[in-house]
């Protein structure tokens, strides 16, 4: 699979990314080099009460003292950027933008295997 989040993570002051599903769990991340100790932080936290409180959202920025999130939502959960203070967020929210249709295509590995069942069994 090509690398999807190149354009994104190409952008200067961006961390990291993550697509979370809709019911808690990482899908999909991302994390550039000097971000590694973060990430594996991030990676051990239950999403699942992240994403009851956010379900009616469209896009959001969170902002903290030493870090940014920019957060989108799609069809297939959470699109959640981790930027740093100088980042332009104009220039994130278009490459989210771009990114979503891509993010619509992949599926969890559940619902491929259980389509694939479905057309070899029924």
């Amino acid at each position: 699979m090509k690398d999807i989040f190149k354009d994104v993570m190409a952008i200067e002051g961006v961390h990291g990314l993550m697509v979370i599903s809709n019911e808690g769990s990482v899908m999909l991340n991302r994390f550039s080099p000097d971000f590694r100790r973060e990430e594996e932080k991030l990676l051990q936290i239950n999403w699942e009460p992240f994403t009851i409180e956010m379900s009616n959202i469209k896009d959001a920025e969170l902002v903290y003292d030493s870090a940014r999130f920019y957060i989108k939502k799609s069809d297939v959960g959470f699109l959640i950027v981790i930027i740093g203070d100088n980042a332009p967020i104009s220039m994130v929210r278009l490459n989210c933008e771009v990114l979503l249709p891509l993010l619509a295509k992949i599926q969890p590995a559940s619902k491929r295997f259980g389509k694939l069942l479905r057309k070899k069994i029924f």
